[in-house]
């Protein structure tokens, strides 16, 4: 196989596991910034409450899903365990250094440099997102036997590493 249509492969399965959760955290985001902005005329409290806002979402739609990929093979109780740890390996690094630095910095900048409240927030977004997936897709290829996943994802891809793929 060919290097371009297996990294088309990792692609859509990137997409497919991401884009629910990446919906969900976008909208409780965008949500939480307009009406804490409108409240308090604040970039700073709006990314604040913006960026806690976006976690809930996110997390909250990774974990059902993560509960449901694994129900099939467990139990409750155990489909739940695998869930949390599925969430914590996947995306423990990556929302640390998000959450605590990149996203509220760049939901507070875009508006303000932007001089447009919503365009600065949908810019700010796209720049912390991008250093979320880098690192949030190096911990899911690198630890995919601990995580959740939904079966079509098992047999989608190769477990080759990304590096592997692009090298080709």
């Amino acid at each position: 196989m060919t290097a371009k249509p297996q990294a088309g492969l990792k692609l859509r399965e990137w997409i497919r596991r991401y884009l629910p959760n990446e919906v969900a955290g976008t909208v409780a985001e965008l949500a939480s910034a307009g009406v804490v902005y409108s409240a308090t005329g604040s970039w700073a409290a709006a990314a604040v409450v913006a960026t806690v806002f976006a976690s809930v979402g996110y997390y909250a739609t990774a974990y059902v899903n993560a509960v449901r990929w694994s129900l099939a093979d467990h139990g409750f109780r155990r489909a739940n365990l695998l869930a949390l740890r599925s969430v914590t390996v996947e995306f423990g690094p990556a929302e640390v250094v998000d959450s605590l630095a990149i996203r509220p910095v760049a939901l507070f900048l875009g508006p303000v440099l932007i001089g447009n409240g919503l365009l600065g927030l949908i810019i700010g977004k796209l720049v912390a997102d991008a250093g979320f997936y880098g690192c949030t897709v190096v911990s899911y290829e690198r630890f995919r036997t601990l995580l959740a996943v939904k079966g079509t994802d098992r047999t989608e891809a190769t477990d080759e590493p990304l590096a592997a793929v692009a090298d080709r």
